[in-house]
């Protein structure tokens, strides 16, 4: 079983792997939850009681022996709104502390999917009217489904208009049909043979610059007016000769 989200919520890999092999029982001794993974006593004793503390476990008292068992589930949920609202909490703390450099221009790398994750959210939080495009079409191949298809429920919601530039080929075509059937979404297609390795996002004074690739997949952020500006009369210049 697939342990990597469990962690992702605070659990070590033996705690994970203690809280699934508890699952499987009704009841069970810590002897026995010793044996069956292979833990030492005293280590098994300090999952216990940190499983305990986060509510993902209970005891109940027989003979004067005690038992242990996993709860539902659906506390996990639990633990990950409580540390969401622990962070909302703290954001103003942060932001405070937080020293926005007063200059005409700013530069930022995001490495990895999560990187990409932060760029896409960061059209979002800037609620521009119009977001501008030019795409290999390669976004759902990085990006999971469910991510996608949430943020283009944002993006609606926060009545973002977009317009796509696709590349000219198979796989563009096909993503230009799925973002055709968008809200407030027109697609070109480049000219044959102009194919672009990447995308770029033009929004507010920024321009995003991302290279999905499977193996590396990272974005540059530019924050400056001028070069905003100059991305957007390039696009707007290749949104006039091309066609639907």
């Amino acid at each position: 079983m697939e342990i990597s989200v469990l962690k992702e919520i605070g659990l070590t890999n033996n705690e994970a792997k203690s809280y699934i092999e508890m699952l499987k029982h009704d009841n069970i001794l810590a002897s026995e939850l010793s044996d069956l993974t292979g833990l030492n006593r005293t280590m098994i004793y300090q999952i216990l009681k940190k499983l305990i503390k986060l509510g993902l476990i209970g005891y109940v008292i027989k003979n004067n022996t005690k038992y242990f068992k996993a709860s539902n589930p659906s506390r996990l949920i639990e633990i990950l709104k409580e540390k969401e609202l622990n962070i909302k909490k703290l954001i103003p703390e942060l932001t405070k502390l937080s020293i926005s450099p007063k200059k005409e221009h700013n530069i930022e790398v995001y490495e990895g999917k999560e990187g990409l994750k932060t760029l896409m959210n960061d059209i979002i939080k800037s609620k521009p009217k119009e977001w501008l495009d030019i795409t290999s079409g390669l976004t759902i191949d990085i990006l999971p489904d469910y991510f996608m298809n949430r943020w283009e429920k944002e993006r609606t919601k926060a009545k973002i208009k977009a317009r796509f530039l696709m590349n000219n080929t198979k796989e563009g075509k096909k993503r230009g049909m799925e973002l055709k059937k968008l809200r407030l979404s027109e697609v070109k297609y480049l000219p044959k043979g102009l194919n672009s390795p990447s995308h770029i996002y033009i929004y507010e004074n920024k321009v995003g610059i991302t290279l999905w690739n499977k193996d590396f997949p990272f974005a540059i952020l530019i924050e400056n007016k001028e070069t905003a500006g100059r991305f957007k009369e390039f696009f707007e210049w290749f949104w006039k000769i091309t066609k639907n």
